[in-house]
């Protein structure tokens, strides 16, 4: 059967034609699947679809100038383990870890950084791999940066 259509209403004209010259049976049309919910600290990106990556939840902490907040430090991370053991072992111990990071960056919020410059990434990322090797042993998982923002008040 060949179909030709011309019509001002375009591909929409097309594809009413299109459902109309094929039949009732073309309107069943299968339910799609329900959407998944993100999380609430996932903002639907993600830093890498490997396996061996285990997103972190959001980390904050305020940063002051002087004796005062200026703004906030927000700071997204994963790590990087190659190891099911490992992973498994991040699972575990993810209250301790995040623990660990807000107690790092609250130092580095509140002593470390200076308001007006660019947070020191390099040091951010040392403080948290130092964190992961005391709470997971050495080696077992490597620390990886997504973001470090600073949100002034």
């Amino acid at each position: 059967m060949a179909f030709e259509f011309k019509s001002s209403l375009g591909a929409f004209g097309a594809a009413l034609a299109l459902t109309m010259t094929a039949g009732p049976g073309a309107m069943a049309f299968a339910p799609a699947p329900p959407a998944e919910e993100p999380s609430s600290d996932d903002d639907g990106r993600a830093l890498s679809a490997a396996a061996s990556y285990v997103r972190m939840p959001a980390l904050q902490t305020s940063v002051q100038d002087g004796r005062r907040t200026r703004g906030m430090l927000q700071v997204r991370v994963a790590l990087d383990a190659p190891a099911r053991s490992t992973r498994r072992l991040i699972e575990e111990r993810e209250v301790w870890l995040q623990d660990a990071y807000a107690e790092s960056l609250l130092i580095y919020g509140g002593r470390m950084y200076q308001w007006g410059y660019l947070p020191d990434a390099e040091l951010i990322a040392d403080m948290l791999q130092q964190d992961t090797d005391r709470l997971l042993g050495e080696g077992r998982a490597q620390i990886v940066l997504d973001t470090v923002v600073i949100h002034p008040r």
